[in-house]
């Protein structure tokens, strides 16, 4: 029991963090994206809490029970939301604990053994302490967004996007995360349940990836104009040379562009600093993956 309550103290200190001052990682996420990744940690602590209360009964069946559901099950739906926004280091650790439930699933089920259950719990929230030492989760006002356009080109992108957009820009929002490859932009609704905002989002996401893949950015073209900084080169480019993936998010969508030259990554990056500034109502950015190429 006493290994149990100094295990318990352990964890609850791993959540007290130090307000004064924080120099953690600043990870940037919409409020939906946020709330998944919180709700995941919610879950995985009251998993864990369950599985002490469990094991001060010496009960292994039910440390089986509340372990499985804390595997990499719970991982696939944050694979698919998350990837590409959250840095690969933060998504590592994470996909590392779901499979230390799975193996404490496995052992409580076959070995029945107490003492190696905590040893493997204490060795799995450590990647925990590490997490939360590291990160730190912010929400960002799309009217906060750097380099923000006058007041009338806002109203005149807007106009034009209202125009070639089919989704309602007041209910949804746009998001763009440099990578070092490239860049990841999702458009998400506000509210989860508005199901005809998502359907409307991977409609023209999905058609514009297509377009964009064919070397066809009509569709920015019209909404920012052809000096757009990034969008010349971003035509040029021979086909191929740019990746472009399109997902569906539970929210939205996203398009993925990613490439091996420099030359295009910038073009990307300087794509979707325009981008961000002249959606500045309705955008911001995502988190920046790895380090930039000469930025």
């Amino acid at each position: 029991m006493s290994k149990i309550l100094l295990f318990i103290l352990g964890l609850v200190a791993t959540s007290v963090q130090a307000e004064a001052i924080d120099s953690r990682q600043v990870l940037i996420l919409t409020e939906s994206q946020r709330d998944h990744v919180l709700g995941e940690m919610r879950a995985l602590l009251t998993g864990t809490q369950n599985i002490l209360t469990a094991l001060s009964k010496d009960d292994m069946a039910a440390v089986d029970q509340y372990a499985r559901p804390l595997g990499m099950k719970m991982a696939d739906t944050a694979e698919t939301h998350l990837k590409g926004v959250l840095p690969q280091e933060f998504m590592q650790i994470g996909m590392s604990v779901h499979k230390d439930f799975d193996q404490i699933a496995a052992d409580a089920e076959t070995l029945k053994d107490p003492k190696r259950t905590l040893k493997q719990l204490g060795e799995s929230m450590s990647k925990c302490t590490a997490c939360h030492a590291s990160y730190q989760i912010r929400t960002v006002n799309p009217a906060q967004v750097a380099g923000k356009a006058s007041e009338a080109r806002l109203d005149e992108v807007e106009q034009r996007g209202i125009r070639v957009m089919p989704f309602n820009l007041k209910q949804t929002t746009h998001v763009f995360s440099k990578t070092a490859e490239g860049g990841v932009q999702q458009v998400i609704v506000k509210n989860k349940s508005n199901i005809k905002q998502i359907k409307l989002i991977r409609a023209h996401l999905s058609k514009i990836s297509r377009e964009f893949a064919q070397g066809n950015f009509s569709d920015p073209e019209k909404i920012h104009g052809e000096t757009m900084p990034g969008l010349a080169e971003l035509k040029k480019a021979k086909m191929g040379q740019i990746k472009i993936e399109y997902s569906e998010l539970p929210d939205g969508a996203q398009i993925t562009y990613s490439t091996k030259l420099p030359d295009l990554i910038s073009s990307i990056h300087q794509w979707f600093d325009a981008q961000l500034s002249d959606h500045a109502r309705h955008a911001f950015p995502g988190h920046t993956n790895h380090q930039m190429h000469g930025e």
